[in-house]
């Protein structure tokens, strides 16, 4: 079951989540209301867009306008590369070739 009374200050958590989630497959594009909203199991409101603009104002976010066609322009919002980046990790390849072991390292 959902649970859909969240405070404000959770709502921001999870929009802030959903945005790493994103970055983390590399995807650093702008997202509009309805994208954050359905992402995170909600439907597109007022209350939603005042969390961003709490967001854009806390420097998490950034807003940028979107053109939309055959309508008007919209508003987006990207993440702010000074605050987020993606995670960095190693891994370590451990392998047996004609009896000698190896060992690799590279990162993803």
């Amino acid at each position: 079951m959902r649970k859909k009374s969240l405070t404000k200050d959770e709502r921001k958590i999870h929009i802030i989540q959903w945005f790493r989630i994103r970055i983390m497959k590399d995807n650093w594009d702008t997202a509009s209301l309805a994208q954050i909203a359905r992402g995170l199991g909600m439907s597109p409101s007022t209350h939603l867009r005042s969390i961003c603009e709490i967001l854009v104002d806390d420097e998490y976010l950034i807003p940028v306008e979107i053109n939309r066609k055959g309508r008007w322009k919209g508003r987006g919002y990207m993440p702010n590369p000074d605050c987020f980046e993606r995670p960095h990790r190693q891994l370590i390849i451990n392998f047996t070739l004609k009896g000698e072991t190896h060992r690799e390292v590279t990162s993803l």
